[in-house]
């Protein structure tokens, strides 16, 4: 779009004498006003010129890019035991030619690599997950059973552990302990018991043992240090002196306390196993929605298929109890569809000839033919499935710094016992009691509890969320949201239904025009406009006689063009962009009509006022519940809109809100946002995502409701999956929840630790007892944060 030379370089409004001038990249730009300056430099910063600059429209990411394709790549990746399993999975990937860079999400047992095409491809970035004992999976591939084959593993190490275990333990407390109480350690009796528990601790160990052992191995090559480390450590440093014992003769052998150590860690990890597939149970339920067949129309019969051969255009049979294998429009029948995994609408949906229908829902009672809209891979499921995993794939900020600490306090850790094992040796001249005290040294300490504490409760959260039909695009988001003091919304089509219609219109004096003539005036100029006031007066008039031509808009403002057969320009939209003048005689016809809560649209050709047209839309049936769910949480909510500052303000009162303000542009949303969070707040905003790209940058947390099946081309912290605004108390309310369980879980990682490693390294801990406070602290913050699942 040209601009007048004399035009403000953000808005294109008339520059004041003299205008505010600002550098930004080495020229110079012209304001209108102190808040088009400052959402200038506030998009220069964030990269959101494309939203805020009129003419500029950034465009939607193409499917390649949502599906994890081009230089992103998203896995599966299990056997990790840890967050220090994750971090030096990360570590491993970082290091390979071509990954820019790595995030590995032990809770979510997900990843994302960034990287080089040209160097490296992901299933080859991903081999060197592979030869440390990871499965690592491209999203794209099958891998559904994989959750179930590893619970079957950890069981199956748990049984030969506990079984052995036992056996060995039994040999201890029946024959060696009553014979090393009284000294005799060179019997041959005590020979033949020590090589039989020699015997039975090898399996445990080295078979039930070997997820610890395998994770120990993973991260020295790393170069880092793990829970999993701290107990191979442990449990073979037992192992070996024993060895040692058994072979030399005369000193006590401690083979039980690896036997029971291993068994109490492979319970612990199995009910971690079982407990972290309940806490993601909610996110896999999503994520298994897409039905694997569908029945295909050909010729004039039904033949049943593979759902990813479906083509646009296809008609397809779901029949009752089936899940509808993509989007598509009904062609045939009438049915109730529950569509509750996919919005978290909790009532079953009527759906007849010519509805909407969503891949992943399920028909409830009689069957629908339907025809392809958009394919399985590039449906409203799959992209909400795929943003769910690139969630799950990013660490939040408290999660990356309590990985750091759960690292460093593994190294902290080993370098304890070695001193604790020094220290009592030159103390008491028994290095078995040395021994027995840095071992359980090495067990008793528990970063993983530290490593579990926030990315559990986040994914359990998250799995919540989705469930609710709030999809969470910023892991980030979950925890900036506890702290939002005030909430921000649009009106049209956010606090408003965004479904326009004409009820009016008032034509001047002389205009030489009557009501229909001055309806499709406007309707000409507005033809080609994607917003709700356009499409409405568009909707009254929808055969305009008169072409339009070099059509210019302002957002929030209005539209001006050439009309074929007219002199001048014709301009649609706000009094100040239409030129009325504030002693205009329709100017107070105007004042009834803001009052009861309609729009106005002035109409004006060149500087002469044609009339206005009025309009009406209804509130949002939830904003009022809204408003009132987000006092009762102390937030203060406003309401900013382009349209006049009377019917804002009826708007406002009808739903509850005692702050509002009208007349408010695009681009000054985002300047009205800045100042409340120079003052101390933290702001949500809550906009339609049309032209609110500058103020939902600026806010601390945004949110917009995906109205269709292009939830990719959303650009909001959050997606609400139904124009359903208590969704927005409610996400700020699970948040608030989110940050108490991770603080829980934080302070008990941290409380355990601070206790538990210095009474091990009095002496007062047996290595055995040490491994069942270990695995309980873990198991802790697993039950913990499953909490958030009620």
């Amino acid at each position: 779009m040209v601009r007048p030379a004399d035009s403000c370089d953000l808005c294109g409004l008339p520059l004041p004498v003299p205008p505010l001038t600002a550098a930004f990249d080495g020229t110079d730009k012209r304001f209108c006003c102190e808040g088009c300056r400052r959402v200038y430099d506030v998009a220069a910063r964030s990269g959101m010129l494309d939203d805020v600059l009129p003419g500029r429209r950034p465009q939607a990411p193409s499917l390649d890019v949502v599906l994890g394709r081009g230089e992103t790549a998203y896995f599966s990746v299990s056997g990790m035991w840890c967050s220090g399993c994750a971090v030096a999975a990360e570590r491993a990937l970082g290091r390979q030619p071509g990954v820019k860079s790595a995030d590995v999400s032990f809770a979510a047992e997900r990843g994302r690599i960034q990287y080089d095409p040209r160097v490296v491809e992901p299933p080859a970035a991903l081999g060197v997950l592979g030869r440390m004992g990871y499965d690592a999976r491209l999203l794209t591939e099958p891998g559904r059973r994989e959750r179930e084959r590893l619970e079957e593993r950890t069981l199956l190490h748990l049984v030969v552990s506990v079984a052995l275990g036992m056996q060995v333990m039994l040999i201890y407390v029946l024959r060696l302990y009553p014979l090393y109480s009284r000294g005799a350690f060179d019997l041959p009796e005590v020979d033949a018991f020590e090589y039989a528990a020699w015997a039975l601790t090898t399996p445990v160990l080295f078979y039930g043992g070997f997820s610890f052992l395998r994770g120990a191995w993973q991260a020295l090559v790393a170069h880092t240090a793990t829970m999993d480390t701290l107990v191979a450590l442990g449990t073979l440093s037992a192992y070996v002196y024993s060895v040692w014992a058994t072979l030399r003769g005369g000193e006590a052998t401690y083979f039980d306390s690896v036997g029971m150590i291993t068994a109490i860690i492979m319970l612990g990890r199995y009910l971690e196993v079982v407990g972290g597939a309940r806490a993601r149970k909610d996110v896999r339920l999503l994520l298994n929605l897409q039905p694997d067949r569908a029945s295909r129309r050909v010729g004039g019969a039904w033949v049943d298929g593979r759902a990813d051969d479906l083509a646009v255009g296809d008609v397809v049979l779901a029949r009752p109890g089936e899940r509808i294998a993509a989007d598509g429009e009904v062609v045939e029948g009438a049915a109730a569809v529950d569509e509750s995994l996919l919005t978290g609408e909790s009532a079953p949906v009527e759906k007849g000839a010519g509805s909407l229908v969503f891949g992943g829902s399920l028909v409830a009672d009689n069957g629908l033919v339907y025809r392809v809209t958009h394919i399985p891979r590039s449906s409203r499921l799959a992209q909400v499935a795929e943003l769910v995993q690139r969630t799950l794939a990013t660490r939040a900020p408290a999660q990356r710094l309590a990985d750091r600490v759960s690292a460093l306090l593994a190294v902290t850790i080993v370098i304890a016992a070695a001193v604790c094992f020094v220290s009592w040796w030159l103390a008491s001249g028994s290095p078995g009691k040395a021994l027995l005290t840095a071992v359980a040294i090495l067990v008793v300490a528990c970063p993983c509890a530290l490593g579990l504490a926030t990315p559990l409760a986040l994914s359990v959260a998250l799995g919540r969320a989705t469930r609710a039909g709030i999809l969470v695009r910023n892991a980030a988001a979950l925890e900036t949201a506890a702290r939002i003091t005030r909430v921000a919304f649009d009106k049209t089509g956010t606090i408003t239904e965004g479904a326009m219609s004409v009820v009016g219109a008032v034509v001047a004096a002389g205009s030489g025009l009557d009501r229909q003539q001055l309806l499709c005036l406007a309707s000409a100029v507005e033809v080609r406009s994607a917003h709700p006031v356009a499409r409405a007066i568009a909707a009254a008039c929808p055969r305009p006689e008169l072409a339009a031509s070099e059509q210019r808009g302002l957002r929030g403002l209005g539209v001006s063009a050439r009309l074929e057969r007219r002199g001048e320009r014709v301009l649609v939209g706000s009094a100040g962009f239409a030129g009325v003048a504030d002693d205009s005689p329709l100017v107070g016809e105007t004042v009834q009509h803001l009052a009861e809560g309609e729009t106005v649209v002035w109409v004006a050709e060149g500087e002469r006022e044609l009339g206005f047209i009025t309009l009406r839309d209804q509130p949002n049936p939830t904003a009022a519940a809204a408003v009132a769910a987000l006092g009762a949480l102390g937030i203060t909510a406003t309401l900013l809109s382009g349209d006049d500052p009377a019917t804002t303000t009826a708007v406002a009162r009808a739903i509850g809100l005692d702050e509002s303000e009208g007349g408010v542009a695009p681009e000054a949303k985002a300047a009205r946002i800045l100042d409340r969070q120079a003052r101390g707040d933290r702001v949500a905003m809550v906009g339609d995502g049309a032209n609110d790209g500058p103020a939902l940058a600026q806010a601390d947390v945004s949110f917009t409701a995906a109205g269709g099946t292009d939830i990719a081309a959303e650009t909001s912290d959050i997606v609400l999956l139904r124009r359903d605004l208590t969704l927005v108390p409610r996400f700020i309310e699970l948040s608030r929840k989110v940050r108490g369980i991770v603080r829980e879980n934080l302070w008990w990682a941290f409380a355990y630790n601070a206790v538990a490693v210095p009474v091990a390294a009095l002496g007062l801990l047996t290595p055995a007892f040490a491994a069942v406070t270990m695995s309980v602290s873990s198991l802790v913050v697993v039950l913990n944060s499953l909490r958030l699942r009620r």
